[in-house]
């Protein structure tokens, strides 16, 4: 069962961090 819930937090952590980037990305094309 803890495999389960350490696959569920580096999902969730992953994709966090892919929306955080997507964000950074849509502020360095506005200032362009």
């Amino acid at each position: 069962m803890y495999y389960l819930a350490w696959i569920i937090s580096a999902f969730l952590a992953t994709s966090a961090g892919c929306y955080v980037a997507s964000k950074i990305d849509k502020k360095r094309e506005i200032e362009k």
